[in-house]
């Protein structure tokens, strides 16, 4: 008989969610970017307290049971309704997390696979976002620190799950990457950059944005490097992405970016030293489109992102991923949100040389699946189990197969005034 973990037990518990009446309004897609609601007052604080219970079934670098947790504190203000400054917005974000780290204790893969684990190994107490945002006309300009994820390379179906292969595109995320250093990269949770970004609306369905980043170090084992540094060594990350949106539930996109940075040419040396160049680059494509509507609100949507990066100084040379998500499926929970979807890494063929002359050689993809599902239990109350499956989790031909279960569940409030 399979052992049964006291997580086993609670996910199995919450399979009874859909008899529960739904509540109609939800906090936020997760605990790491809580979204402002409209509201007709001028300051907005949100509350967020996230956990998250992960059982490491099987496979991986070991199994067993963690928690992590994150508390998350928002403070937004309406400028025009505070001070009579029409098209404004200011927001403050701090958060702290525990010590835990479940993608790199107990799983191994490429990226981790909650929105709230900070690989740092340590408690970290971290001003996340701290931006003004100005809307003139067609044009809005955003100046601060602030999570470029939030922003780029997303559509909203995306935004349920729980991993960060799925919530992004690896290829992204994934650029610069430096093991002896840490990473230099996007600037996403929980290492945040300094930021200016302009987007110019066309119309109601076409709008463009680009963003200038600087390109300090994102090194969880070195805390006192993460923070904002212009310096040629770091670079910058320069992003641009054109979007089409016919709907609130239809979107299409196309990105660049350029990362600017000193990084190495992994499996090249030169003089017995490794060979290094300055900048990288990338693209992506992807989209959203409502498949089927139930109701107005109600239905079925699909998605896909496909990232591609210049191979020489990545571990995820292109990466793909595609899902779908159901709102409404059950008439007795019509906000509740059901989801399936699949993501694949390709290793770059020089991430591979390299690793090759190490004596470890790798696969050529590693890929994950994740099905979800999101349940509103009542005004401060979310919970959403999970289950992830990682095929050669970083790659590996040593580590096993890996089989995450998990629950997820925030409880939060918005105050305002």
């Amino acid at each position: 008989m399979p052992r049964m973990t006291p997580l086993w037990v609670m996910v199995l518990g919450i399979a009874a969610l859909p008899v529960v009446p739904a509540a109609a309004a939800d906090l936020g897609a997760s605990a790491a970017k809580p979204t402002p609601s409209v509201a007709d007052n001028a300051y907005q604080l949100n509350l967020l307290y996230t956990g998250e219970i992960w059982d490491n079934a099987s496979g991986g670098l070991r199994q067993g049971v963690s928690y992590m947790n994150n508390i998350d504190a928002q403070l937004s203000i309406d400028t025009g309704k505070a001070f009579g400054w029409t098209g404004g917005t200011f927001v403050l974000e701090g958060f702290y997390a525990n010590g835990v780290s479940t993608g790199n204790s107990y799983v191994g893969a490429l990226d981790q696979q909650s929105p709230i684990d900070t690989a740092a190994g340590s408690p970290m107490l971290r001003l996340y976002q701290v931006y003004y945002d100005q809307v003139f006309g067609s044009t809005d300009v955003r100046f601060g620190i602030y999570d470029l994820e939030t922003e780029f390379s997303n559509t909203k179906p995306m935004a349920l799950f729980l991993s960060k292969d799925l919530t992004w595109n690896t290829a992204l995320d994934q650029s610069g990457l430096m093991p002896q250093n840490g990473t230099v990269g996007p600037g996403n949770y929980p290492y945040t950059p300094l930021a200016l970004r302009v987007r110019q609306n066309f119309g109601n369905q076409f709008s463009v944005q680009v963003a200038v980043a600087d390109g300090a170090a994102d090194n969880p084992n070195h805390l006192p490097l993460n923070g904002v540094e212009f310096s040629s060594h770091y670079g910058a990350m320069i992003m641009a992405e054109a979007d089409y949106t016919p709907s609130k539930f239809d979107k299409f996109m196309a990105g660049v970016w350029t990362l600017t940075a000193k990084l190495p040419v992994y499996g090249q040396l030169t003089g017995g030293l490794q060979k290094m160049t300055y900048g990288e680059t990338g693209a992506y494509v992807g989209g959203a489109m409502r498949l089927y509507a139930q109701t107005p609100k109600r239905g079925l949507d699909g998605f896909f992102t496909v990232g591609v990066s210049q191979p020489q100084s990545t571990n995820a040379a292109e990466s793909f991923n595609a899902g779908f998500t159901y709102t409404g499926l059950l008439d007795s929970r019509p906000t509740d949100k059901v989801g399936i979807s699949m993501n694949a890494n390709f290793a770059s063929s020089y991430w591979k040389q390299a690793s090759l002359l190490q004596g470890t050689p790798l696969s050529s993809t590693e890929t994950s699946y994740e099905v979800t599902y999101r349940a509103k239990i009542n005004e401060y109350l979310t919970m959403q189990p999970d289950v992830q499956y990682i095929v050669n989790p970083n790659y590996s031909r040593t580590i096993k197969n890996d089989l995450l279960v998990g629950l997820h569940f925030e409880v939060g409030h918005v105050f305002e005034w």
